[in-house]
């Protein structure tokens, strides 16, 4: 089967075939460029468009098209009727409805949230609100000032983004300058460690409908930054949804902020071992981080009680397996529980050997599935919750056929992220940013890994290593 694009002439058109309509997405009704067709409606518009010829690809395409009579090629394209798709769309709907009946919705367990790419997709279709339609498309609307509003929703994503990647960046060159004062000018990296947690939690708090955004990895050689940034964000991240206030979230900001601070005395080898390779002696000096971490924020003159317990104790487990002090229930701070959670699943995507790395669904389906015990059940359903099934830096197939990466997440409303699509097609500055929200019978089918893309597509996308989060503004808000 051909991997690349056909063409055909448009009365060969049916339910099935992966089309691309060969225009700027704000130039036609769809919201999708390249999509599979799935109802004649669909169709009958697409004709409407006065084109005589398209585009479909084989290889994901669900269908073959409609054979026409050679002789009738030779026609005008308005000479010969549309073909007669009826049976097709009988045969479909009733096949759609069929597995409608077959997945009802019902909430999402805990095990569902955090199974595997394959399970947990076949819990987004029975939870989907998507149409009758399975691989349906959204209902364009004909009205040119419906396309302006949508247009203008998709930009002011866009600049919302990229107003995320802007601050995102400078928060990361803060956490450099910190880092670069801790010994020469103590009370300065203190006083600007304060002042990068409070940006954080004032723009946490000032939109009512924060999403998670993805940020693209613009800083090279600053894992260490990024981590100490990704794992201070989801904190506050969590700590929000579970209910903390202003005063409270500036405590935990500040300890996530520094929790690792005592890794900058240990010797870069070993930094660079995965805990499996570090042997006993190794693994004793590992655990030191956390002491050295306590010395040096008292030379920064930090003695919140709050934020010393969190440095100290992100490596406790509630089972009583963590370090230093094998503390578990209880014993362990809530502001400590939340930090070992946001460490944990960041340490999963970006560990010390990239090839060990994994994607954001498959290190929250780790941390539930394996790893459960050691945190607190409840703040750990919460932040899965937060981040949704579909993590940003998740790459996913959709139900209309199309690929894209999901950039941001609301955690009031996880099933439908906003995905980037990508369609190579499509000029990378005017990539379609695609809010499932305004697709109602579009739904994420399952997660992606890198391998299963074309090159070109994945290039299209631009993926990194590494997943730095931000929160942002609901752009609708």
């Amino acid at each position: 089967m051909s991997t690349g694009p056909v063409r055909i002439d448009i009365r060969q058109l049916r339910p099935g075939l992966f089309i691309s309509l060969g225009e700027r997405w704000i130039d036609h009704d769809f919201i999708f460029n390249s999509f599979r067709v799935s109802t004649p409606a669909q169709i009958a518009k697409i004709r409407a468009m006065g084109i005589t010829h398209i585009e479909y690809w084989p290889a994901k395409s669900t269908a073959a098209p409609l054979d026409v009579p050679a002789d009738a090629m030779l026609q005008a394209p308005h000479a010969l009727a549309a073909p007669d798709l009826s049976a097709l769309s009988t045969d479909h709907t009733a096949a759609s409805a069929d597995a409608n009946d077959a997945a009802a919705p019902r909430p999402l367990s805990p095990d569902e949230l955090a199974a595997s790419p394959a399970t947990a997709s076949m819990s987004m279709r029975q939870v989907s609100d998507a149409g009758p339609d399975a691989i349906g498309l959204p209902r364009a609307s004909d009205d040119p000032l419906e396309r302006q509003a949508r247009a203008a929703r998709i930009a002011a994503r866009r600049a919302e983004l990229v107003r995320c990647e802007q601050v995102y960046r400078r928060s990361v060159e803060a956490v450099r300058q910190l880092m670069g004062e801790l010994f020469t000018a103590p009370r300065e990296a203190s006083e600007r460690a304060d002042a990068l947690v409070g940006d954080i939690v004032a723009d946490l708090l000032a939109s009512p409908h924060a999403v998670v955004n993805l940020m693209n990895d613009a800083v090279p050689d600053a894992a260490t930054r990024h981590h100490v940034l990704n794992v201070t964000i989801l904190s506050l991240l969590l700590g929000r949804v579970a209910g903390m206030d202003a005063q409270a979230l500036g405590r935990l900001g500040l300890g996530a902020l520094l929790h690792d601070l005592g890794k900058t005395m240990l010797p870069q080898r070993l930094m660079r071992l995965d805990p499996e390779q570090r042997n006993r002696h190794e693994e004793a000096a590992y655990r030191m981080h956390v002491e050295h971490g306590l010395d040096m924020c008292k030379h920064l003159g930090i003695t919140d009680e709050q934020v010393l317990d969190i440095v100290r104790h992100h490596h406790e487990r509630i089972d009583g397996s963590g370090f230093p002090d094998a503390l578990a229930g209880d014993a362990i701070s809530v502001p400590a529980r939340i930090v070992a959670i946001a460490n944990r699943f960041d340490n999963l995507c970006h560990p010390s050997d990239p090839a060990r790395a994994l994607t954001p669904a498959e290190a929250l389906a780790a941390m539930f599935r394996r790893e459960r015990a050691g945190f607190d059940s409840g703040l750990l359903q919460r932040f899965i919750k937060a981040l949704g099934v579909w993590p940003p830096g998740t790459l996913v197939q959709l139900s209309n056929g199309a690929v894209g990466l999901v950039t941001a997440v609301r955690p009031e409303d996880t099933l439908r992220p906003t995905v980037m699509v990508g369609d190579p097609s499509v000029p990378r500055a005017e990539a379609l940013m695609v809010d499932l929200r305004d697709a109602p019978d579009v739904r994420i089918e399952r997660a992606l890994r890198p391998a299963d893309l074309d090159p070109e597509v994945l290039a299209y996308l631009s993926l990194r290593g590494r997943h730095p989060w931000f929160m942002g503004h609901d752009a609708d808000s």
